[in-house]
């Protein structure tokens, strides 16, 4: 535990802490987790609005619910008033920030202008905007930046080339790479991500935690696989639990954001990670607006358990506080100290 703590670790290291032998010892992790989360972020959380603008996909990926086989999923492309309205209202009910969410759709290949101008009208809403576009080149990365993208997520989901290949069919492990070190290299803040049960072991989970600290990013995640009706992969047994690899993603990255998100099991699913370090809280989706989650596609919208304000009642009842806008802003400007 103190070589992680101390920055100086490999796999091994972390594939002894994936394997606590007792309950004590996976307690400790989370506790010291949970202190170092408090250290730099007090006991304060920042809150992600999510507009999910289109549910169209090019891809195949075997986990996904939108993959563009699947004729069971839901499918829409939102217009640009549209995704406005719904940002306006979520940043009306406080949220920190906006994360424009697509599929690989073909139509913003052709026109890509129209994304760029989507992510400039919503960059005037007074927050910071994350834009998860999937695979873009640099120059298109570009482009987002100047309309005001702060933010670029791009998941690999697993570092392990052979198990990607089983996930993402038919796309490149490197160009996923590259491209969120085109983002980096352009100066926007960048967030990876892992995703647990599907197929993968501790050594995997040890790999991606690692890479994932080598990696220029100031936003690292996991989340559970959740099955889909119409996709071929079906959930597996995990290799590690979700609080304790958010708890060692928080030790090995001390001064990074850490999500929990409510696309899992909406508030229940957020108790874990938030027990171990995490100090954001994802997947916000108003009601009424006719918006789909990702791994939950419906659960928690309608009935507003993913709301600002049930977030905010969540937080307040464990004594923890919704961080300001502001604060979020000054963490975005003073990242040089996370690499």
């Amino acid at each position: 535990m103190k070589k992680v703590c101390r920055g100086n670790f490999d796999k091994a290291d972390l594939e002894i802490l994936l394997n606590p032998e007792t309950k004590e010892e996976r307690k400790l992790i989370l506790q010291t987790a949970r202190e170092i989360k408090e250290k730099y972020f007090s006991k304060k959380f920042f809150l992600y609005g999510f507009v999910n603008i289109s549910t169209i996909c090019k891809n195949n990926c075997s986990f996904c619910f939108y993959r563009k086989k699947n004729t069971k999923s839901i499918r829409y492309r939102k217009s640009k008033e549209e995704i406005l309205k719904a940002s306006k209202h979520l940043v009306r009910e406080g949220v920190n920030l906006i994360d424009l969410t697509l599929g690989e759709d073909p139509y913003y290949d052709e026109n890509f202008e129209e994304l760029v101008d989507i992510v400039s009208s919503v960059s005037e809403l007074d927050v910071p905007v994350m834009i998860s576009p999937g695979v873009r080149d640099k120059s298109e990365i570009e482009r987002l930046r100047d309309a005001g993208a702060t933010w670029f997520a791009l998941y690999q989901e697993t570092h392990t080339s052979e198990l990607y290949d089983r996930l993402r069919l038919n796309q490149s492990f490197k160009e996923r790479e590259e491209a969120r070190e085109n983002a980096a290299d352009v100066d926007m803040l960048v967030e990876d991500g892992i995703l647990l049960g599907v197929g993968e072991n501790k050594r995997d989970i040890a790999n991606s935690i690692l890479a994932m600290k080598n990696e220029p990013l100031a936003q690292v995640r996991c989340m559970p696989f959740v099955t889909h009706e119409g996709i071929p992969l079906q959930k597996q047994e995990l290799a590690g639990d979700y609080a304790l690899i958010t708890a060692l993603l928080r030790i090995t990255n001390p001064r990074k954001l850490v999500p929990a998100s409510l696309d899992i099991e909406g508030l229940k699913g957020i108790k874990g990670p938030i027990e171990a370090g995490a100090n954001v809280i994802t997947s916000i989706i108003p009601s009424n607006f006719n918006l789909a989650g990702v791994a939950q596609s419906e659960y928690g919208i309608e009935n507003e358990e993913r709301s600002p304000k049930n977030v905010r009642s969540f937080l307040r009842k464990r004594n923890l506080e919704h961080a300001t806008t502001e604060e979020l802003f000054n963490f975005c400007g003073s990242t040089e100290i996370l690499f």
